[in-house]
């Protein structure tokens, strides 16, 4: 019987004499076989050896669960599986949706900002349009001309020296120039050239005149580097100078001239006074050469110590050694020496009282002089210069064996100083002013009586 139904299942035949109970009691030792009843269903059914019929039941059984379970579980993930689609289905629906609303604020943000700039710009054009017509039914509004330079100077007073005339007469860029090497104002070639002036009438020989061709040679160079040193100082204070009244006038210091500007016309001048001292011998080119170092730092000595005029003293009294050495060709120094030191005292004089006009300003600007510094006590201060340069004449008058003239010119001298300091006001601005011009009348009276002196020696 066993064997009968065995071999029924192999056959493909059991589905007509197999009832369904038995079926599940089938062994599954083999591949499944899948087969269609007659009632519809599909199952698989394992072919194999025989077992017990218990035994088989319960496994079918078994199995028959597991596979319940198993139908569930896949069930129950693909319930989640679907509503994790469906989730994201309408998180996918919903986007599109946001990105809609954002761009349409967008768009309704940038229509409203293309009207917001349409509005200004036809403003804009409404206020260029008003303001044009203003401007055209305005008067045609023509710009004032430049203020004119300011004037070279405002103290030529209603009487105006030739050379002052002669400034002013010249086209502007000539007199800027002329004023910054002070032609306007010759009293500073006299005082340099009259040191030079004495050394060569001492140095010629007795009865005679001094000579004529380094006279000229010494007037045309005492004109070129007191005009060379005036530069270099107006070069340092071109900033003191627009503060002070008397001197805000200067070309550098109201700008009608530049710092260049003078640098190059400061290079002329220096290139031809070493012009004029190549007519001069050897010793003598370098006794001037060695001046330079005084003539450019001398303006400097004012911004550090309180005698300035003494450092101008060693300076404008230089061609005092000059002119021995260009006449004799070496320095006479027993006549030499003492004639520089009386030029330096002199210079302490009248350097002095000229001070004494810009104190006050001084003081502001924070400028150094020897009227700051001696105050009240000048006069005394300066009868003491003048008697040191009284005593160094005299001494001079002695080794250079001068006779009479020059010992009565050496008393008018004194005369004519004792007359400055007493009646010198240093609170007076413009007597201080005629008392320093007054000493070119010095110069000239002690070289008349060289002139004199030694023309009567034998």
């Amino acid at each position: 019987m066993m064997y009968s139904l065995t071999w029924v299942v192999r056959q493909g035949t059991y589905h007509l004499v197999t009832p369904w109970c038995l079926r599940l009691t089938l062994p599954s030792t083999k591949a499944p076989a899948t087969c269609t009843l007659r009632h519809g269903w599909s199952r698989s059914i394992s072919v194999g050896t025989t077992a017990p019929a218990s035994k088989t039941w319960r496994a079918g059984q078994e199995r028959t669960t597991a596979r319940s379970a198993e139908e569930n579980k896949d069930g129950a993930v693909t319930e989640g599986v679907e509503q994790k689609q469906s989730i994201i289905g309408e998180s996918h629906s919903r986007l599109p949706d946001s990105e809609g609303r954002l761009r349409e604020r967008l768009q309704d943000d940038t229509i409203q900002m293309t009207r917001i700039g349409g509005i200004a710009f036809a403003q804009r054009i409404e206020e260029r349009g008003s303001a044009s017509a203003a401007q055209r039914d305005a008067p045609h509004h023509v710009p004032p001309p430049p203020a004119p330079p300011p004037p070279l100077h405002l103290d030529y007073g209603p009487t105006p020296t030739i050379p002052q005339r002669l400034v002013l007469s010249s086209p502007p860029t000539l007199a800027a120039y002329m004023q910054l090497m002070r032609l306007d104002r010759p009293i500073g070639t006299w005082l340099l050239f009259w040191p030079c002036g004495w050394s060569l009438a001492l140095s010629a020989a007795p009865g005679c005149l001094p000579d004529l061709w380094l006279m000229t040679l010494f007037g045309v160079g005492a004109m070129v580097m007191r005009g060379a040193g005036c530069t270099i100082n107006d070069m340092w204070d071109k900033d003191f100078d627009g503060k002070v009244a008397r001197t805000a006038g200067r070309p550098l210091a109201s700008g009608r001239l530049s710092q260049f500007d003078a640098l190059v016309f400061l290079g002329a001048q220096l290139g031809l006074g070493c012009l004029i001292l190549q007519e001069l011998n050897f010793y003598s080119v370098c006794l001037g050469a060695a001046s330079m170092g005084l003539v450019i730092t001398y303006p400097l000595m004012k911004r550090f110590t309180y005698w300035p005029q003494l450092a101008l003293g060693f300076t404008f009294n230089w061609g005092a050694l000059l002119g021995s050495a260009a006449a004799l060709g070496q320095c006479q120094w027993a006549v030499c020496a003492p004639l520089y030191f009386s030029g330096v005292a002199w210079t302490l004089i009248y350097d002095t009282i000229y001070a004494h006009q810009d104190k006050y300003d001084d003081v502001i600007i924070g400028i150094k002089s020897t009227a700051l510094k001696l105050g009240e006590a000048t006069p005394r201060w300066l009868a003491m210069f003048g008697t040191t340069m009284i005593s160094g004449l005299l001494a001079v008058g002695h080794n250079a064996g001068q006779t009479w003239p020059y010992y009565l010119t050496v008393a008018l001298v004194s005369g004519h100083l004792a007359k400055q300091i007493w009646t010198l006001d240093i609170n007076n601005a413009a007597d201080c002013g005629q008392k320093f011009r007054a000493n070119r009348h010095i110069g000239l009276l002690l070289f008349l009586g060289i002139v004199t002196g030694n023309l009567l020696k034998e």
